[in-house]
């Protein structure tokens, strides 16, 4: 290795990948006044009368008086700025000016359709120096004073400023010469433009509840646990929902003039099963008993789903289940089972070292152990995706930014290398996280190329670029930083196209887990005592209903929150928490918790604590302070 590489090194173990905000605290003292002198006979001396200042210059034997500097006042003696004390004489000429606040204030809202005008004390106020007695070391002190208000000279000032401001419609004088009459001091509306009419996009209005409620009734005199889920089911001829049109909003203007366009409303595009009729005006009518079921964004799927029922448990004697509906299992689903349903999926028991995957929800009202739970696979996959292009954007911007840096260092240092060999030295000291974050890209387009599941073109050129960062020779053919601003645009358009496309939630609800992997692109909800060694994954949120329910071991993910009871053991292996937007705990022991380009381990205990992560300002706030804290731990 030459010297221009070992320096290259050295650079780069000084560069600060992480860019804090260092705030330096300064105290400051004021210099308390020195106690005035007494005033002999033949002394001079300073005096405010009558708001008035006077200068006597002393006699023959006597001391000069001393003016003292006021931070509040601007005072100039003989034209020159008061900084120390200074001795003043009496044909000195001083005078003096305070930093007086604007006498009012006009506004126009962010969306420019409103004109706001709030008037301050100031225009009522003038300011005059305070008597004080005569002193050998004087300070001058001012005082305010009411003051009348000239209302029609005023307003017409207020009147022309507004009109600097570009406002072209009519502004209410008669509100401003009312509040300079009767000043109330508060913001007050003196011009308002016409808001546009918004657009209505095309919408499905459903007449029937998504949620399924768990409800214990009793039935003559006994409590029935076997049909205490309420799932919601329509007879055929049904009125299930109405297909409403888009419709088009109406044009404003705002207080510069301009015309507000309405956005052009979009029409839904509705694809009906057929198990549902759409009529004419709108109608949808169930053709067959069964659930209703609504589903993606923009394109809607309407449809009734049969139901296949299993009054006992899935084991060898019933096989797998394969069916193209919802399935409800009235017991457990016994070892090395599978249930697959293009519906939801209601198991009243246990699952026990299985596989349960369902194209909508997973309700489970038992417990999970050793076992795989996906729900909503079809957009889980695209959820994966975006949050591993989420993070590698991240750390990306995180290179750009070292790079900048080290440039900048070899600039001073004089040294000049290949740009591809100084990219790549860096992403093997400081960032071989990229690597393994374009690997797990790679092994999530497998996975779902092996289940048939399309993905959009944006993706292919996405892998096509990321494939430079698969190895150092590969880094080496990145011969710019316009090939490097490339890459991170590409990924933010496929974050973009992954938000759009990602269908409608999925959501899966069970009471406790061990040793399992629980995966949707909704919520996943823990009704009771929580999980151990599992790992959950959800597009959405975490919730774990009780502030008992425990975390102990394993991985849990959202892309949105994490609301958590008991996290972590003293003794135990420590979860790993990761969310995009806020995590809150009942009670923490240790964890490794994450947020986007943030990682933090905590190992001592602290109750109800918030972390919330701002995308803005791509920092972390806690409602508590917390210490044995490591920050930035690798990925």
């Amino acid at each position: 290795m030459n010297k221009k590489q070992n320096d290259i090194i050295e650079l780069i173990r000084d560069i600060e990948i992480e860019d804090f905000n260092k705030y330096e605290t300064v105290e400051t003292t004021t210099e308390s006044e020195r106690p005035e002198h007494h005033i002999l006979k033949d002394d001079g001396f300073v005096e405010v009368r009558d708001h008035q200042l006077f200068i006597i210059n002393p006699n023959a034997n006597g001391r000069h008086p001393l003016l003292v500097p006021n931070e509040n006042i601007y005072i100039t003696v003989n034209g020159k700025v008061l900084k120390k004390e200074l001795l003043v004489f009496e044909q000195d000429t001083i005078e003096w000016t305070i930093k007086i606040k604007k006498p009012y204030q006009i506004t126009i809202s962010e969306d420019k359709l409103k004109v706001y005008l709030q008037v301050f004390p100031e225009l009522y106020t003038k300011y005059r120096l305070k008597d004080k007695k005569r002193s050998l070391r004087f300070k001058l002190e001012v005082e305010h004073y009411h003051k009348p208000c000239h209302v029609e000279e005023v307003s017409s000032k207020i009147l022309e400023d507004i009109t600097k401001y570009g406002v072209k419609i009519e502004v209410k004088a008669s509100a401003i010469m009312q509040e300079l009459m009767k000043p109330t001091f508060n913001r007050i509306l003196v011009a308002e433009g016409l808001p546009l009419i918004p657009s209505r996009d095309g919408f499905v209005e459903k007449f029937f509840k998504n949620e399924v409620e768990e409800v214990i009734e009793e039935v003559n005199g006994k409590v029935d646990f076997k049909n205490r889920l309420k799932i919601p089911i329509v007879e055929a001829g049904a009125l299930i929902a109405q297909v409403h049109p888009p419709k088009e909003g109406k044009e404003g203007f705002n207080v510069l003039g301009q015309t507000l366009f309405p956005k052009k409303a979009k029409r839904l595009d509705v694809r009906a099963k057929p198990t549902v009729k759409i009529t004419e005006d709108g109608k949808v009518i169930a053709l067959q008993p069964g659930r209703p079921s609504v589903t993606g964004h923009y394109v809607k799927h309407i449809n009734i789903l049969e139901t296949y029922e299993i009054n006992g448990d899935v084991d060898m004697s019933t096989g797998n289940i394969f069916f193209n509906g919802d399935i409800i299992i009235r017991g457990n689903i016994k070892d090395h089972m599978k249930v697959e349903g293009s519906g939801s999926i209601f198991v009243y028991g246990n699952v026990y070292h299985a596989s349960v995957t369902a194209s909508q929800h997973v309700f489970i009202l038992g417990n999970v152990m050793n076992s795989k739970i996906n729900a909503g696979q079809f957009g889980l996959f695209y959820s994966r995706v975006y949050k591993i292009t989420q993070d590698l954007s991240l750390k990306l911007k995180q290179l750009w930014e070292a790079l900048k840096q080290l440039q900048h260092a070899m600039e001073l240092k004089g040294i000049s290398m290949d740009f591809g060999y100084v990219l790549s030295t860096l992403v093997d000291s400081k960032f071989k996280n990229i690597r393994d974050k374009v690997f797990e890209l790679y092994k999530t387009i497998q996975e779902m190329a092996e289940h048939q599941i399309s993905f959009p073109p944006q993706l292919k050129i996405i892998l096509n670029a990321l494939a430079k960062f698969k190895d150092n020779q590969s880094i080496l053919s990145i011969t710019s930083e316009q090939s490097l601003h490339s890459i991170q645009y590409a990924i933010n358009e496929l974050m973009q196209q992954m938000e759009s496309i990602i269908l409608e939630e999925s959501n899966i609800d069970f009471y406790s887990a061990t040793s399992s992997q629980i995966k949707t692109n909704g919520k996943i909800t823990i009704k009771k005592e929580g999980i151990i060694n599992t790992t959950l994954f959800a597009g959405k949120d975490i919730v774990f209903d009780r502030t008992t329910s425990v975390i102990r071991g394993g991985k849990v993910e959202a892309l949105q929150t994490i609301q958590a009871g008991i996290v972590g053991t003293d003794m135990g292996q420590p979860p790993e928490l990761y969310a995009g937007e806020k995590i809150w705990i009942e009670k923490l022991h240790q964890a490794k918790i994450s947020f986007p380009n943030h990682n933090l381990f905590i190992e001592e205990p602290i109750e109800e604590i918030e972390l919330i992560y701002n995308s803005k300002t791509n920092k972390v706030t806690s409602t508590k302070s917390f210490y044995n804290t490591n920050e930035n731990l690798p990925s």
